[in-house]
């Protein structure tokens, strides 16, 4: 089996990528080829050798914790496969199985599913039914598919399938939970896994021509997106100014013609008669600063007092991180919410705490960043929700700076304002947290994580003049204290390059800090890069108190430790 290995400097910025032969995978017993008992005495595990097709039964799961509405758990059926399924069960109860792939590989995962013979004249909701959770991963979500149609009989089975997975070698436990509330729940017969190479790029990211609707990047980040060679950065990222977002586009195409078009926008179809109204010249408003993975709903009309009576749509973001934010004529404003954290299973960084970006005011280096004089950016500061301004400039970039108040300041939404200057050029001592032309370098790394740890109570912003370097390294402790893959990390390091005359670099043969970064942290003592990071940082003075208070309020079902 080979082994590819995208290699960011010759340090450990590895993302294994495993490629076997293209042979059907192997269906012996089921599917179940080379599969071990697991310690509970359920033949749980499943083992995928080859690229391909095969299944699972799920009456192999570990069903010690499944409690079925009347009978056994398992039913023989000579019409199931396999010759038996696992019954429809009460909510919260739970099955568990695992499985393991032999190489990186995209993973589509389906259920059979069929109504039990009391609700057979019922549609169930599937995707309030039930939930897969991939320890560490992320749970399964449904494709186009999420209702499970009425039938007409308890063993017609119906294949449902979920989205792609793209998963890296290894053993994945799964534990298949009902859902609290689900109101009628289905039989399972078994699980089908389609397993392909995920080495190859299922889409060249020079074809895409355009961003999905609910996606908010803009068409070059998108492509970056789409871009598994990290390496190449620089062919999406020109050294232009393109790091403001697109937005997610809302179309309402039904609308008769008009010169102006009303919109309202809410988390909820109740919200929106409290919604403000907007306005667009076209008929699709391009939304800025949307959650990911959430549920927006919306409406349109050609005059303010038609939308009262207008058609609700509602649309899905994408959940792929990062979230890119737009504040007018900030550059390189985006949050560190919504990539995933190992701490927990399946965990995902806090949306809406901490936000990284280039300065506010504008007053010295090449950039242009600072906020609109009309007011526009501090408005959207406000609906962003954050509270906190820290400063990493020092007297060399930003000669009034000192004291505050911030630039982002108003009488409506006072900010508070943490000076944490680092000089610039003191790249040598920055990890060490040393001290450079008379700056203790550690006592601001000790301030700035003070402040994070009141994100909970007032979001932050992080910045110094185009928010790269002195933010990048703050940016990247943070990150590694919460969790983060160290691909992720450098993805969202690079996501700088779109920023207006940065050139951001990554190899240590073009004198890059990021390698060395990684290198370093992974030198400290503790069983996981994370662990590693919160001793490095306890070394600048910084409590463990205040290091896990800040996983616990950033990573959500995070427990503080002692």
């Amino acid at each position: 089996m080979k082994k590819q290995k995208i290699l960011i400097s010759l340090l450990s910025i590895i993302c294994l990528v495993g490629c076997a032969s293209n042979k059907p995978a192997s269906s012996n017993d089921g599917g179940n080829s080379g599969a071990s008992v697991s310690p509970t005495g359920f033949d749980n595990q499943f083992a995928i050798t080859d690229f391909g097709t095969a299944k699972f039964e799920a009456e192999k799961f570990d069903y010690t914790n499944w409690f079925p509405f009347d009978g056994d758990e398992v039913v023989e059926e000579s019409k199931a496969s396999g010759g038996a399924y696992l019954a429809a069960a009460e909510e919260g109860s739970t099955a568990v199985f695992y499985f393991s792939v032999q190489a990186y590989s995209r993973v589509v995962f389906s259920a059979a599913y069929a109504q039990r013979e009391e609700d057979l004249g019922q549609a169930i909701d599937l995707e309030n039914t039930f939930a897969y959770h991939i320890e560490n991963i992320s749970d399964l979500h449904l494709g186009a598919t999420k209702t499970l149609k009425a039938r007409s009989s308890a063993t017609n089975w119906e294949l449902i399938s979920y989205a792609e997975e793209s998963l890296y070698e290894g053993e994945y436990k799964v534990t298949l939970e009902v859902l609290a509330g689900a109101e009628y729940v289905p039989s399972i017969d078994y699980i089908q896994f389609k397993t392909s190479d995920a080495t190859v790029v299922p889409v060249d990211p020079s074809t895409i021509t355009e961003v999905p609707d609910n996606d908010m990047r803009n068409l070059q980040q998108y492509k970056f997106l789409n871009e598994e060679d990290l390496l190449k950065y620089k062919t999406y990222a020109t050294g232009a100014n393109l790091s403001a977002p697109e937005g997610i586009k809302l179309r309402f195409e039904e609308l008769e013609s008009a010169s102006k078009y009303y919109v309202q926008v809410a988390l909820s179809e109740a919200e929106l008669d409290a919604a403000p109204i907007r306005e667009a010249t076209e008929k699709v408003y391009k939304f800025q600063n949307a959650l990911l993975g959430t549920k927006y709903y919306f409406r349109a009309a050609t005059s303010e007092a038609g939308l009262a009576s207008a058609q609700v749509k509602n649309i899905t973001t994408t959940d792929v991180a990062p979230r890119v934010v737009y504040v007018p004529d900030v550059l390189n404003f985006r949050d560190i919410g919504g990539w995933a954290s190992d701490l927990v299973p399946n965990g995902k960084i806090k949306q809406g705490m901490y936000f990284r970006c280039a300065q506010l005011d504008g007053a010295a280096g090449s950039t242009t960043s600072k906020l609109d004089s009309a007011g526009k950016g501090k408005a959207a500061l406000k609906e962003l929700g954050i509270k906190c301004d820290i400063d990493m400039r020092d007297i060399g970039n930003q000669p009034s700076r000192g004291a505050g108040p911030s630039p982002a300041n108003s009488a409506d939404w006072p900010f508070t304002f943490v000076s944490a200057a680092v000089p610039s050029g003191s790249e040598p001592v920055r990890w060490e947290g040393g001290t450079y032309q008379g700056t203790n370098i550690a006592d601001q790394y000790k301030k700035i994580f003070d402040a994070l740890a009141n994100c909970d109570n007032e979001p932050a912003l992080l910045h110094c003049t185009y928010g790269a370097d002195r933010t990048g390294i703050v940016s990247f402790f943070l990150e590694a204290l919460l969790g983060m893959s160290e691909y992720d990390m450098t993805r969202d390091y690079l996501w700088t390059q779109f920023t207006q005359g940065r050139n951001v670099k990554i190899l240590e043969s073009e004198g890059a800090e990021f390698p060395q970064w990684i290198s370093k942290t992974n030198n400290c003592e503790g069983s996981t890069f994370a662990d590693k990071m919160e001793n490095h940082l306890m070394e600048f003075g910084i409590a463990k108190s205040t290091l896990e208070h800040i996983r616990e309020i950033f990573v959500p079902g995070y427990v503080a430790k002692a």
